[in-house]
């Protein structure tokens, strides 16, 4: 069983996490110091840099936790008691969701990475991205071979496709514009599913 002191450091940490992602997407990242996030937090500089060495490997934190997140969901998915197609439905519903909830810190991630120096961390995040895909590969090769899509479908390609609508949604989509999230994820799957049948 978890020890008092563990767990008093995973609720500090998850605390530091979310006051971060909202200091990041309200200030950017580039602009914000680990004295605005500590100054947001009422903590010492030292006390966060004994958690967190640098504000890259916070972000990091973050988006390995989110990314993680959407293996989880996806992984929720795949074990439902449905066809293919509403997997994939549910699935890029499920993906638009967790995207937008930390919209700045992905955008961050998937557009600036390259600038970023914590190629260790990288590591692990593009593992877990890597299994993300996988996941929709295998979801797509069901429903092709359910018959619900068609037979000569490019598995591979469609994976990067729908991967790649949905990221880019991280661009342009406002959640105070004209359509809602749910309002999205029908036009694409609307989209995606009448352009992949039989």
């Amino acid at each position: 069983m978890p020890s008092t002191v563990a767990k008093k450091r995973r609720s500090r940490i998850q605390r530091i996490t979310d006051v971060a992602a909202r200091v990041f997407a309200t200030q950017g990242f580039h602009a914000t110091r680990m004295q605005d996030i500590a100054d947001e937090l009422d903590l010492q500089k030292g006390t966060l840099y004994y958690y967190f060495p640098s504000k890259e490997a916070l972000l990091f934190h973050i988006v390995e936790e989110e990314v993680g997140h959407a293996v989880e969901q996806m992984e929720q998915v795949m074990a439902l008691e449905a066809t293919p197609t509403v997997k994939i439905e549910k699935g890029i519903m499920g993906h638009l969701t967790v995207f937008q909830r930390y919209a700045d810190i992905y955008s961050i991630y998937l557009f600036e990475k390259l600038n970023l120096i914590n190629q260790e961390a990288a590591v692990r995040v593009d593992a877990l991205g890597r299994k993300y895909e996988q996941y929709w590969h295998e979801l797509l090769a069901q429903a092709v071979q359910a018959g619900e899509l068609r037979q000569n479908l490019n598995i591979k390609l469609t994976t990067k496709a729908i991967l790649g609508m949905c990221n880019m949604t991280l661009i342009w989509f406002k959640p105070d514009g004209p359509l809602t999230i749910e309002e999205t994820a029908a036009h694409f799957n609307e989209l995606l599913l009448d352009g992949m049948r039989p």
